[in-house]
């Protein structure tokens, strides 16, 4: 009796493991069905395509539709759910049998939203394992964006306006156009955690072979007794309370430790992960040489790969000769940062109300102006730690970024440890990212038909980057990194503010004006705005990396690579000497100095890029400076084409 009863618990526990397992393996397909470039592409021409008809003046002609055919137009239309209007009925004075360009694509854009919505939408929101709040909030919004198609073409049966509908069908589509985007940069993360969990999984299953396990013995010998750790343990600790950081492979709890860190919380960004670059660049050598305190020191990571190599005496040197001339405790709290700060913040919300206020071309360049200003002057020293000693002004400086519609916090970590840790790293860099298949930047990625053109469609695409720093940065807040360790903890605090800053956003820049003003006439002020102000900072970002002169390294190169080596080689400067770049450009024009000093203000750069070239021409590192920020240009061109040519 007992052994039958055994019997039926296992039986019922494997069937549960079996259930388990193909509601798993369901959940796989159906992200891979559905996340499929060409299913996203699909959808995102056929909307493109009806923008781009809406906004043609042929849509204004009439066509004239054979009776049998109308009769199935009708058919369709009472067959439909979610009546509007019925286009076969809709020929205005000219009689039945007749009908507007327009109202075809209306409705099709109507029945093709719907669809979407009820097909891959909805279902995608429930899917995810998410709470049940979050799902219900995101079910909420995609419902009331997709409830304003119908609207929208019931409110054109009411008032015959074609020119509104024509402008909300435009924005209703670019809406969609991003939400795809957001959705499939989730799943395809969703697919590659999940990938990363069974190449974790099916890891520590493999037997090692005689070379492996050498190398291993000979890591735990010279471990002196220190406890080994995985990855997967490492970056469950990765929030305030538990907070754990992995530099030059040793392992350190520092929980009780970021109250006393000089640069504070900024510590919770590379929580769970490595932090050997960042701990390496922004603290002084003194401090680097001997190491973090011992007394945090509770382990190593077991089998740990530096990607870089940190031997030789090149960036050492340099950091001794520059802290000479720049002591480390004099590196912020610049008189000319400060006061060019003041005046931007006050130009940005000087141009904000001029903007609300008079909504006029001037106003939104000025606008537009300074809010790139910020982002180039302001929020980067202060995202860096590189404002101010006081952590309170450069929370305020970091936190400027909200105030444009972006998120400090996603910055923070992709920028800083996503790209300064790995600049120019096909694998690692998270740079590379965020711009493929758009573009390709790097000579191993694959390449698509579309990249043959990309030297001439990139200036559109740059002008449409605010887009998706707007709208993309919800994703960007559960971001994991190719090492793979998650860039540390995200409380729900962050989270609500997050979506406050978006919706103040939205008011101040959309709704409000177009509540004075007319949406009419503000929408074509706010997509001006978000262009000229993508064009005011991404430009000064993409040609300090991605130039024909600018190196590029991939994993076939790891630990080989002297880490300040490559961010000399890896990166290139522009119009070095001239104050007005600098100041234009918040010191991007000084590059190489910024990577390999991220902790010095900018208005500090051209003080030490002296010292910076002698030592790259004593060890005969190759430093280069464009002359003139449009040659620059020219170059960041010229590595367009080169790679939209080759295969």
């Amino acid at each position: 009796e007992y052994s039958t009863k055994e019997k039926k618990i296992k039986s019922s526990n494997m069937k549960g493991l079996k259930e388990s397992t193909a509601f798993s393996e369901f959940l796989s397909s159906f992200l891979n069905i559905h996340s499929h470039r060409y299913y996203r592409r699909f959808f995102c021409c056929l909307i493109l395509c009806h923008i781009i008809t809406v906004l043609l003046p042929y849509s204004e002609r009439a066509v004239f539709v054979p009776p049998s055919f109308q009769y199935v137009l009708s058919f369709m239309y009472e067959m439909w759910p979610f009546p509007t209007f019925n286009f076969s009925n809709f020929g205005g004075d000219q009689g039945m049998g007749i009908i507007f360009l327009r109202n075809i694509v209306f409705k099709s854009f109507e029945i093709q939203v719907i669809l979407l919505y009820v097909i891959d939408l909805l279902p995608k929101i429930f899917v995810w394992k998410k709470s049940l709040l979050w799902k219900t909030i995101n079910a909420v919004i995609v419902t009331i964006m997709v409830a304003q198609v119908p609207l929208t073409l019931i409110g054109y049966l009411a008032e015959g306006d074609v020119m509104l509908l024509k402008v909300r069908t435009g924005s209703i589509g670019l809406s969609f156009l991003l939400l795809l985007e957001i959705m499939s940069i989730r799943e395809q993360r969703l697919l590659l955690i999940s990938k990363t969990k069974r190449k974790l999984s099916l890891s520590s299953k493999v037997k090692l072979s005689p070379l492996q396990q050498y190398f291993q013995e000979k890591n735990e010998k010279e471990s002196l007794g220190l406890r080994q750790y995985t990855w997967p343990e490492i970056i469950q600790h990765d929030k305030p309370g538990d907070c754990w950081i992995v530099i030059h492979g040793k392992v350190y709890d520092v929980t009780n430790f970021v109250d006393q860190h000089p640069g504070g919380s900024m510590i919770y960004d590379g929580a769970g992960g490595d932090c050997t670059a960042m701990f390496e660049s922004y603290h002084p050598l003194a401090l680097t040489k001997s190491g973090p305190p011992e007394k945090y020191l509770i382990g190593e990571v077991r089998d740990y790969t530096d990607f870089y190599s940190w031997d030789g005496e090149f960036y050492d040197k340099l950091k001794a000769k520059v802290e000479k001339a720049l002591p480390h405790d004099k590196r912020r709290n610049s008189s000319s940062l400060f006061s060019k700060g003041f005046v931007i913040i006050i130009g940005y919300w000087i141009g904000m109300y001029c903007y609300i206020k008079y909504n006029n071309i001037w106003a939104t360049l000025l606008f537009s102006f300074f809010g790139s200003q910020v982002g180039v002057n302001v929020m980067h020293d202060g995202n860096h730690g590189a404002y101010s000693t006081s952590r309170f002004l450069s929370w305020i400086a970091g936190a400027s970024l909200d105030f444009t519609g972006s998120t400090s916090v996603v910055y923070k970590r992709s920028h800083n440890f996503g790209h300064h840790g790995c600049v120019n790293h096909l694998e690692l860099d998270r740079s590379f990212d965020t711009t493929f298949p758009l573009f390709r930047l790097h000579k191993l990625q694959p390449k698509m038909w579309i990249h043959s053109y990309q030297h001439i469609y990139i200036w559109l695409i740059y002008g449409m980057v605010n887009f998706g720093d707007l709208f993309g940065t919800f994703d960007e807040l559960a971001w994991m990194s190719n090492y793979p360790t998650r860039r540390g903890h995200v409380s729900r605090a962050v989270y609500w503010t997050h979506a406050f800053v978006k919706f103040y956003w939205i008011m101040f820049d959309l709704v409000i004006p177009s509540y004075i003003h007319g949406f009419c006439h503000a929408f074509p002020y706010w997509v001006m705005h978000m262009v000229v102000f993508a064009y005011g900072y991404a430009l000064f970002f993409a040609v300090n990396h991605w130039t024909t002169e600018a190196a590029q390294v991939d994993n076939t190169s790891v630990g080989r690579d002297n880490w300040g080596v490559l961010q000399v080689e890896n990166s290139s400067n522009f119009a070095i000497g001239s104050k007005f770049w600098t100041h234009i450009s918040g010191g991007l024009n000084y590059q190489i100095e910024h990577h390999l000093f991220p902790g010095y203000a900018h208005t500090n750069l051209p003080e030490i890029s002296e010292i910076v070239q002698e030592a790259c021409k004593e060890n005969k590192i190759r430093y280069y400076s464009f002359d003139s920020f449009w040659s620059a240009l020219a170059g960041h061109y010229r590595h367009l084409r080169s790679l939209a040519m080759e295969d």
